[in-house]
């Protein structure tokens, strides 16, 4: 039997919170929902606990995820199986009317679940129609993207994103500092682009999860 290094008393705070968690919601909780609960007001420091108990054993993580967490004690950590999902597939957008994005899909893929975490409700499919600026990651103009809709303020520097550029979608690497959006491509012969947050010329859709493509 492997005996768990012992937790400090705010470390088993937020791991009996992530276990009434999941056990009431059938999903992890985000960063801002650990430190909301636990009135935790840095996102770092949350972070920083949550690594402390992956390290400890009590859980594993997946990078770049909102939910990405997993408790690993024998019956906390939740079978998330289930039938592959229908996600709609947004082709083309406008940044400046964002809540339109899902009422006209132009079709719809059944996806792996495993490829989208514990839940779909918020992931859609989109096509990167903009341009090959993320060629050098493997993204070409015409892939499907799965993107989980995210805010922007639960995002991380570096992530890869889905974004509405006018009425372009595409995919960028996403940084914000000094109070701008910054959206930077891998490929040469492309630009970065910054936008003040609620600018209406840009509105990120979410992260990417994954890239599908018809050979």
């Amino acid at each position: 039997m492997v005996i768990k290094p012992s937790l400090t008393e705010r470390q088993n705070q937020v791991y009996e919170f992530l276990r009434s968690y999941i056990r009431d919601h059938q999903k992890p909780p985000t960063m801002a929902e650990i430190g909301n609960a636990l009135s935790i007001r840095s996102t770092n420091a949350v972070f920083k606990f949550v690594v402390a108990l992956e390290k400890k054993g009590y859980l594993t993580r997946t990078p770049r995820v909102s939910r990405g967490i997993a408790l690993t004690q024998a019956g906390d950590q939740l079978s998330f199986t289930r039938p592959p999902p229908l996600l709609p597939i947004i082709r083309a957008a406008r940044s400046d009317q964002p809540e339109q994005l899902r009422h006209h899909p132009t079709g719809a893929l059944h996806v792996d679940a495993r490829l989208l975490g514990p839940t779909d409700a918020d992931v859609c499919l989109v096509t990167v129609a903009g341009d090959d600026g993320m060629s050098e990651q493997g993204i070409r103009m015409g892939d499907f993207l799965i993107v989980e809709e995210t805010n922007q303020e639960q995002l991380f520097s570096g992530e890869l994103v889905a974004a509405v550029i006018g009425e372009r979608i595409m995919a960028r690497s996403f940084d914000f500092s000094r109070n701008r959006l910054h959206l930077q491509p891998s490929a040469r012969g492309y630009a970065a682009e910054s936008f003040p947050p609620d600018s209406p010329g840009c509105h990120i859709i979410g992260r990417v999860l994954g890239v599908m493509r018809k050979l």
